[in-house]
């Protein structure tokens, strides 16, 4: 098969959170399977062009007329490392390459949604312009949603006749929604596609509403979630329509490249170690006590890196923050995200002998933070899929998670299971139940077996994108049977 495979972001060249990971490695495990795969995405101003060897295709420029305004975009072309993966890079000054940021913070909303109609029409037009015909088109979250709209509604035309497209949710919180008048700009039909039945919501559009309506098939990042966001609790106002197309919804856990998070390998971790020698784990954690001002000491570190937001379910921490800062641990937090949880780590760390915080975001530094703790915190109020859990349990660092979405797939609580149980679970979302999960993981760690065992449990679960892609594929077959 050929895949066209449309993202905002695509780890290493661009990348904010878990869609960029998964936009960087499950190409290269579908690619591994012997089809061709191919990236498309924005050429931001913040992507190292000499760094990644990024190079001109040559008269591949066109001319695009949005709502009467002419854009110019051209390709550049890179590659995955260790793989045969091409990465198709939209060049365009204006809407991409003038923003460090991949999505911009001092513009208007307006904004954000002309660069993406841009980034979808332009990503079916210079396809066609290099005569890449795809079988597929896989597309990602709600900045690529316009383009089966575009396909289903707009683009008639013999090239795409046998395309077929899949569209993933990774997170059904940012869904695009802006006035109906942004379908000007997109040369779009408003009196077609402004309907109850197509893009209309609340009397604005939204493109997530319009990927779900038009694309062959659809999946999330993990198979409760997909169950999950076909409730009111969850479904984010698209529940009902959700329910309506269950028929072509998926559920498929992300997964990890397994040579890129590995600590028997991996060059940034004070020493490496395995599941048959986990000696190198307490020199990880030393040096992770040492890097971060704390005592060097036995007692269990517990960690968070993860973007600050509500989310994230970070507000359970505020009630129970005087208690951690006497408890038999250390707890080390890396993240940016919303001011207020900002402020309150940056407090903490301020006025904590056993608390600590880094306002912002080091990769190398969350490696050593995976491989260096004793858990790994995820008290989410919803989680799609989640990879925090996935690294920490290949480096055998225990999340402590709340049981939903993502998480609910992949942690099993030990002291239900203590055959394969890997972490410690709570149901409700409240700071009670969080805080007994975490003196229920401290009561574990102080039984050397128990613990040795937890630990062997994490570490032999497979997460690797292999089962997901093979996954992927039989989405991608079940799509083409619909053209």
């Amino acid at each position: 098969m050929k895949i066209l495979f449309a993202a905002a972001e695509v780890a290493p060249f661009a990348k904010i959170g878990g869609l960029g990971d998964v936009a960087g490695s499950l190409p290269k495990a579908i690619s591994e399977a012997g089809h061709d795969i191919r990236v498309i995405l924005p050429l931001y101003g913040c992507i190292d062009q000499k760094k990644y060897n990024l190079k001109n295709i040559f008269n591949s420029e066109i001319n695009l007329n949005f709502g009467g305004k002419e854009v110019t975009v051209s390709l550049k072309e890179g590659k995955i490392s260790d793989s045969d993966v091409i990465v198709y890079f939209i060049e365009n000054n204006e809407y991409f390459g003038s923003h460090k940021e991949i999505y911009p913070k001092k513009t208007y909303a307006r904004f954000d949604h002309e660069r993406f109609i841009v980034f979808g029409l332009a990503s079916l037009e210079l396809a066609k312009k290099i005569n890449f015909r795809s079988d597929i088109i896989h597309c990602n979250d709600w900045h690529a949603a316009n383009i089966p709209v575009y396909l289903k509604t707009k683009i008639h035309n013999a090239f795409y006749k046998d395309t077929a497209v899949v569209y993933s949710i990774h997170n059904l919180a940012y869904q695009g929604k802006y006035s109906k008048d942004i379908l000007k700009f997109a040369n779009l039909d408003i009196n077609k596609l402004f309907r109850p039945d197509s893009l209309e919501f609340h009397d604005d559009i939204n493109w997530m509403k319009g990927g779900i309506v038009y694309s062959d098939e659809i999946n999330t990042v993990s198979e409760n979630y997909a169950a999950e966001i076909q409730t009111p609790e969850y479904g984010e106002g698209l529940d009902g329509l959700l329910r309506a197309n269950k028929y072509k919804l998926t559920g498929i856990l992300n997964g990890i490249d397994y040579n890129v998070w590995n600590p028997e390998t991996d060059p940034v971790i004070a020493a490496n170690y395995s599941i048959k020698d986990l000696s190198g784990k307490n020199i990880c954690k030393k040096a992770l006590q040492n890097e971060f001002g704390l005592e060097q000491s036995e007692k269990p570190v517990i960690s968070i890196v993860s973007r600050l937001v509500d989310q994230k379910g970070l507000d359970l921490i505020f009630s129970v923050a005087e208690e951690l800062k006497n408890m038999e641990l250390q707890f080390i937090v890396l993240g940016t995200g919303e001011e207020k949880y900002e402020r309150f780590f940056e407090n903490l760390n301020k006025n904590s002998e056993n608390i600590r915080s880094l306002i912002g975001f080091d990769a190398k530094l969350a490696r050593k933070i995976y491989a260096g703790s004793d858990m790994f915190l995820m008290p989410s109020k919803f989680e799609p899929c989640g990879l925090g859990q996935l690294i920490s349990l290949r480096y055998g660092t225990i999340p402590v998670v709340r049981k939903t979405g993502g998480l609910a797939d992949t942690v099993i609580d030990y002291n239900g299971n203590k055959t394969s149980g890997n972490g410690f679970v709570f149901e409700n979302y409240d700071s009670e139940h969080l805080i007994n999960a975490i003196k229920r993981a401290l009561e574990v760690f102080s039984n050397k077996e128990d613990r040795k065992k937890l630990i062997h449990n994490a570490m032999q679960n497979d997460f690797s994108w292999k089962k997901s892609a093979d996954k992927y594929l039989s989405l991608y077959k079940k799509a083409l049977q619909k053209i």
